[in-house]
């Protein structure tokens, strides 16, 4: 294939697709018109000899030629963006596009906090929370289609950088005007409870599980909810119990008439941490970008 008259921007066209698996989103953040993003779609085509994206009831499907392509042009476009940096960085005045994976404490915990230092220390700055399955992130660092991970996964590989942010401990969460538990929570109350459980596919198991089995005891699950932040909302309004990190716990207790007490039996703490990959170790934004979440998370005060 001779490059010398290829059109970079057709790159652009091919990720900003593949990332919404839809013309018109990717036209709305290239701020081009559909045909234009189509006509780009057109010419990819024909360098390819493939159809690279075909129409379906659910978006524009990738061909598994495109697939293959896509961590390849994801790279490129990155280093484009690289020659672009001016020789000193400046967060009052760069503009970047930062793609993050945070869990579901860290949406409702940790999120808003990024999102208000940005908007005071680089103004110009966008950030864009993927919602991907949390067995598919390593493999969404490794392709480029997110620039940094926060939470915590296991098998981590070689070319992952990760960095500890802090320790979080679980809370128990119940409604203020709770009609069997008041100032404190034993274990034969927490066990004699029914229990509101965060349920995500298909795994219903966790550490407190864990904790209660080597004792032989189990939870009466009454609620499975797939979203963590929603949880608390349902059990201000019943007599079910929640167990959650009391990052999490902290911001609902402001919102809610709830209240939050110790988890009666002893259950490890959340390691929470950041990752990204190694090629974007040195990268000075980057680097910038990691220093102002881990500062953000070290001011999240929790209970004495």
């Amino acid at each position: 294939m001779d490059l010398r008259d290829f059109n970079l921007n057709l790159l652009f066209a091919f990720d900003a697709v593949e990332r919404h698996r839809s013309v018109s989103a990717a036209a709305q953040e290239l701020e081009l018109t559909q045909p234009a993003v189509t006509a780009a779609l057109n010419k990819l085509r024909i360098r390819f000899e493939n159809p690279l994206f075909v129409r379906t009831s659910h978006g524009m499907h990738p061909t598994p030629r495109a697939m293959e392509l896509a961590p390849h042009i994801k790279r490129i476009l990155e280093a484009v963006r690289r020659l672009d940096e001016p020789d000193t960085f400046s967060p009052k005045t760069t503009k970047n596009h930062f793609k993050i994976y945070v869990n579901d404490v860290g949406l409702v915990a940790v999120l808003p906090r990024v999102v208000d230092r940005l908007s005071h220390e680089t103004p110009n700055t966008r950030l864009t929370v993927l919602d991907i399955r949390q067995d598919e992130v390593v493999s969404a660092l490794d392709n480029g289609e997110i620039d940094l991970a926060i939470g915590h996964f296991f098998d981590v590989p070689n070319w992952a950088r990760q960095q500890f942010l802090r320790s979080t401990p679980y809370v128990c969460a119940m409604r203020k005007d709770h009609p069997v538990i008041k100032d404190s929570l034993s274990l034969s109350q927490f066990l004699g409870s029914r229990h509101a459980l965060y349920w995500t596919h298909g795994s219903t198991y966790g550490r407190l599980d864990e904790a209660l089995a080597r004792r032989g005891h189990t939870r009466d699950i009454a609620l499975r909810m797939p979203r963590l932040g929603a949880l608390p909302f349902a059990v201000a309004m019943s007599d079910l119990l929640v167990t959650l990190p009391e990052d999490l716990g902290l911001v609902f207790e402001k919102l809610l008439p709830i209240k939050l007490l110790p988890v009666p039996l002893s259950v490890p703490d959340i390691q929470v941490k950041q990752y990204w990959h190694e090629r974007l170790h040195a990268d000075p934004i980057h680097e910038w970008f990691r220093n102002l979440v881990k500062n953000v998370i070290s001011e999240v005060k929790l209970r004495k």
